[in-house]
């Protein structure tokens, strides 16, 4: 091999070198940033959709905000913070003007602290008290009919949140004068008030009132209205009981 065509080969490979040297130290590590700088646009895409997804969620709940509150004062309302039996009373009075009927007593007993429901029956020794499943003979040999099923007992639902601390109970008993479609609409007025007045008791008798008409009774409703402290408040509602309210009729 004669010098030039050594010179010639050793150009050559110095021209690979050079190149080679350029790629790997130049090219190749714009090409790994620019690698990167996809992977973290893709990211960045990925970040944005999903705050504006999170974003779009907030706008939803900012516009369903004045409804909530609607319903936040509503039930506020069902359930004060304080017993507000003024209130209360007002409300007797206005539904029974609707309905047509006479307010003849309404008493507001002191209120009581809340027990929350037991959650089974048992004996004080231990054993689970034993249920009725006693079943008459057939007297003429026949077969017996079929059990009839019993209704299932509603599932109790607490709350850890409601207390004796912080819910109480007020006894309320309310006696009218009217008749039965008039205190059947007494009754559905005071149910869609907006105090909460839980009636478990319906009692009628006679009216009276001499001059009054035949179809008149005097209804006796014994129910609860409910007191939920603020957190605020502490004990306020069982600590702080107002004396009994005894409402006269009107006239």
């Amino acid at each position: 091999m004669n010098r030039n065509r050594l010179m010639l080969v050793i150009a050559v490979v110095a021209a690979v070198v050079v190149a080679a040297s350029g790629f790997f130290l130049g090219v190749q590590p714009q090409l790994d940033r620019a690698a990167a700088a996809r992977s973290d646009a893709a990211g960045i895409r990925t970040a944005n959709d999903a705050t504006r997804a999170e974003i779009a969620r907030l706008q939803e709940e900012a516009n369903s905000l004045p409804s909530r509150r609607a319903e936040l004062a509503r039930l506020a309302a069902s359930v004060p913070s304080t017993p507000d039996t003024a209130t209360f009373l007002k409300q007797v009075d206005a539904t029974a003007a609707a309905a047509g009927v006479q307010v003849s007593t309404v008493t507001v007993d002191d209120p009581r602290a809340y027990t929350p429901p037991a959650t089974s029956t048992t004996t004080t020794d231990g054993d689970t008290a034993p249920t009725d499943t006693a079943t008459a003979a057939p007297s003429d040999g026949s077969t017996p009919a079929a059990d009839a099923t019993a209704p299932a007992a509603p599932e109790i639902t607490t709350n850890s949140a409601i207390t004796a601390a912080n819910f109480s109970v007020i006894p309320v008993s309310v006696t009218v004068n009217g008749t039965f479609d008039q205190a059947l609409a007494f009754v559905k007025g005071l149910q869609s008030s907006p105090r909460l007045f839980l009636i478990d008791s319906i009692s009628s008798a006679a009216s009276g009132d001499t001059g009054a008409a035949a179809d008149t009774l005097s209804w006796s409703f014994s129910g609860s209205v409910y007191v939920l402290a603020e957190d605020d408040a502490g004990t306020a509602s069982t600590t702080a009981p107002t004396a009994a309210a005894t409402s006269a009729p009107e006239g």
